[in-house]
């Protein structure tokens, strides 16, 4: 999707209201309801105020339950579920007039030393993110890479557009916000008709929505410097489809992984 430029500047800065409670607010989103990677951002952002420093966030597990009304703020409420010496745990409910619109758990480590390993390897069929023409989804500059039909994939250089200075924390919540960019492609791929159809011609045939998601964060990383979303679509069932994949570096470094499962449904016509 190619759109204007949202002004994301506020995206992390979230108000408190109360005890462990903060309330965020979103941009105009061209298609009516909040982008679901704002609110999976901002909860892991309003987690992380309640956790100490040096416990960095390892994995985030989230619901999406309604789609979030852009006329209203968000409350973001955080249940401090255990505090640990290696481990911390958080629960965040983000709330609008409407209900629950989002429920996350998180967990945080402190930095434990260990051996290192890396099997997941960097494609090396993949254009530079320089070479290619960029456009926005959801406010990520994203630069699509063309993949084949079979297995059903949605493979991006993406990068949260905004400086987001020197705090790991934040990065974390800035690709938390870019996670949810690709993903339902990848589901979308899985269809058995989309080959025969192509992309241009399922554009507003069908609908999607997202029905839960995860983010494991394997090292360190700058949201605000491309990263390569490898997403891989693993079929349909009952209307759902999963996709998962790697998230790497400029480098080649595997940084996270993400996977998502989707709602997939054909519009009915007339």
């Amino acid at each position: 999707m190619t759109e204007s430029p949202l002004d994301l500047t506020r995206v992390f800065e979230l108000e408190p209201h109360g005890p462990d409670t903060y309330v965020g607010e979103s941009p105009p989103y061209p298609w009516g309801r909040i982008y679901g990677g704002l609110v999976v951002a901002q909860a892991l952002w309003a987690a992380t105020q309640t956790v100490r420093e040096e416990h960095a966030v390892h994995s985030l597990h989230a619901y999406f339950i309604l789609g979030g009304d852009l006329r209203e703020p968000v409350r973001y409420e955080v249940d401090r579920v255990r505090n640990g010496r290696s481990f911390t745990t958080r629960r965040v409910v983000a709330r609008q007039s409407a209900g629950a619109i989002l429920t996350l758990a998180c967990s945080f480590q402190v930095d434990e030393g260990g051996p290192e390993s890396q099997s997941a390897a960097f494609p090396d069929d993949v254009a530079a993110p320089d070479t290619l023409e960029s456009e926005l989804d959801g406010g990520v500059e994203i630069r699509p890479l063309k993949v084949p039909d079979h297995p059903p994939r949605s493979r991006m250089w993406a990068r949260y557009p905004l400086a987001l200075g020197d705090d790991p924390r934040l990065h974390a919540c800035g690709l938390a916000y870019v996670s949810d960019t690709n993903p339902m492609g990848a589901v979308t791929r899985s269809h058995p008709d989309y080959g025969r159809a192509g992309e241009d011609a399922w554009s507003g045939d069908f609908m999607g929505a997202s029905l839960d998601h995860a983010v494991w964060f394997h090292r360190p990383l700058r949201a605000d410097d491309w990263m390569l979303l490898d997403m891989t679509g693993h079929g349909l069932i009952g209307s759902r489809g999963l996709a998962t994949g790697p998230v790497f570096d400029h480098a080649g470094v595997h940084v996270a992984t993400i996977a998502q499962e989707g709602l997939l449904r054909v519009r009915r016509k007339g």
